[in-house]
């Protein structure tokens, strides 16, 4: 028992405060539209933040626009330049304020001169000789596009979960929605990583599920001040008493608190275990142990549906040699036939592909496509399964699955200008070429979204200790198991349930 109260009293006054930032960012990762308008300067955050050569995702592709007018996209939104990358203008007008919007994934022309954006906020359109974006209404519960692409006279916009049709001649109109047919591989269960994620956030019960999970987060935050209180207070009413001073209403407030800390900890304490338990696997390196785990689904849960696609969608493209569509998902690449009438097949001996997700998938000659992921970047020929190092030129040995979710090149963007390929890495930037970042794209700031992610997975400890900020996340959801759990033990022990109120100095 001592060694119990030990590790209760000691790991919690130590973890303390990086449990503080965990609950906080967490409760800012439940609510994303909420705080989306939301920013921190990036000038304020360590240099691996800051924009330098492109960096961090700033750029994901580009689309050629009318003459030599091109738009370079991604997490720096939407910006309008000319082949030579020599000036930017912002091209924004129209869209939502804040940057977490603007994050755009996808931007296409059509042969009548208009331009659609996928971003983080919806669908938008760029009309011929116009200078602003006008939203289209997709009339779905997700508003992030993922991905477009234009086909005769109908554009294909998919979201996380199903793919629209839009009549870009009618209005842009919605003629149809596609939703997929399981896959031929489908077992009809679910990922586990997706599973613990929902339960992490509490998504599986929806909307009210989340709300709880909120609370759960500001329970801890109590449990960790209470416990300061309970830690430091009665030392410092010792001395107050050694100095004649009186503390009748400090010592009535401690003692309130302490017996809240007691109570709501052990009403509540399976709640918290749970929380913590799933959470420490949704990050590398317990990650890589349930990355391709399915269980069955959870009935009467958002995962008990009848869309096996959903939240699974990523990246779309059209082959017109052999007139069948490739359907990137966070679990691998599907094709299916042109009308989407049958069961998608999965594609075997891809190249390492990131569970992260796909960042680029372009369709090069000769049956050959450009994968790119933070595993880096493939040249992949479809008919022999051949996969090359794009950066390298090295033969890759191909395969469906990887053990690590990045590699060596984190892939987050790729322009093709003229013939040349800019490729970008998210930590590097901009990789073998010069184009130089202006300083009023450099200044675009951090969404706090975003922010509350990289403490939320700790990698706003990468600057400081490098890779070792991958155990930070166990070994911290370890310690919160150990200290949850050494509570319970502690208080249900009969004999030590009033020890706390006796050990507080008398007024």
């Amino acid at each position: 028992m001592k060694k119990l109260k030990w590790i209760h009293r000691w790991f919690s006054l130590f973890a303390g405060i990086l449990l503080i930032l965990w609950a906080a960012s967490g409760i800012i990762l439940n609510h994303r539209n909420s705080v989306s308008a939301l920013s921190i300067k990036r000038s304020l955050l360590p240099s691996d933040y800051q924009y330098d050569n492109w960096n961090n995702a700033a750029i994901r592709s580009a689309c050629h626009w009318r003459g030599d007018s091109i738009l370079v996209y991604g997490n720096v939104g939407i910006w309008l330049t000319d082949h030579d990358f020599r000036s930017f203008e912002p091209m924004m007008k129209g869209l939502p304020g804040g940057i977490d919007p603007l994050r755009t994934m996808k931007i296409v022309n059509t042969s009548q001169h208009d331009v659609y954006a996928a971003t983080q906020s919806g669908l938008y359109q760029l009309s011929f000789g116009k200078q602003d974006w006008k939203k289209i209404d997709v009339a779905s519960h997700d508003t992030r596009v993922v991905d477009l692409v234009v086909k005769n006279d109908t554009l294909f916009v998919m979201n996380r979960s199903k793919i629209y049709l839009i009549d870009i001649l009618n209005d842009n109109k919605i003629i149809k929605t596609i939703d997929l047919k399981p896959a031929h591989n489908d077992d009809g269960k679910i990922g586990l990583f997706r599973t613990l994620w929902v339960i992490h956030s509490g998504e599986i019960l929806g909307f009210i599920g989340k709300l709880f999970v909120d609370f759960l987060a500001l329970l801890l935050v109590f449990l960790v001040l209470t416990g300061y209180v309970w830690f430091f207070f009665p030392r410092w009413m010792k001395k107050r008493k050694s100095k004649g001073l009186t503390s009748t209403n400090q010592k009535k407030w401690t003692s309130f608190l302490i017996r809240w800390h007691n109570k709501l900890g052990i009403w509540l304490g399976a709640f918290l275990v749970v929380t913590v338990l799933t959470g420490i696997f949704l990050r590398p390196p317990l990650l890589i142990a349930i990355a391709n785990s399915r269980v069955a689904k959870i009935p009467f849960s958002v995962l008990d549906q009848p869309n096996t696609w959903e939240d699974k969608l990523r990246a779309l493209l059209f082959d017109d040699e052999t007139k069948q569509w490739y359907i990137g998902t966070n679990e691998g690449i599907y094709t299916v036939n042109e009308s989407f009438s049958q069961r998608p097949k999965v594609v075997e001996n891809l190249p390492p592909v990131s569970v992260m997700g796909i960042n680029v998938f372009e369709k090069l000659e000769n049956s050959n496509f450009l994968i790119g992921s933070f595993n880096g970047l493939f040249v992949w020929n479809a008919e022999s399964g051949e996969s090359f190092d794009f950066l390298t030129g090295k033969e890759v040995e191909a395969r469906s699955s990887v053990a690590s979710p990045i590699g060596k090149n984190l892939i987050s963007g790729l322009i093709i200008n003229e013939g040349d390929f800019l490729v970008f890495d998210y930590n590097k930037g901009l990789l073998g070429n010069e184009v130089a970042m202006p300083d009023k794209i450099k200044a675009t700031p951090m969404p706090l979204w975003n922010l509350a992610l990289e403490i939320h997975t700790a990698r706003i400890f990468e600057p400081f200790i490098g890779p070792f900020y991958l155990l930070i996340i166990p070994l911290l959801g370890l310690i919160t198991l150990l200290i949850l759990i050494s509570g319970i033990v502690i208080y249900l022990r009969p004999k030590k349930k009033k020890v706390l109120t006796k050990a507080l100095p008398e007024s």
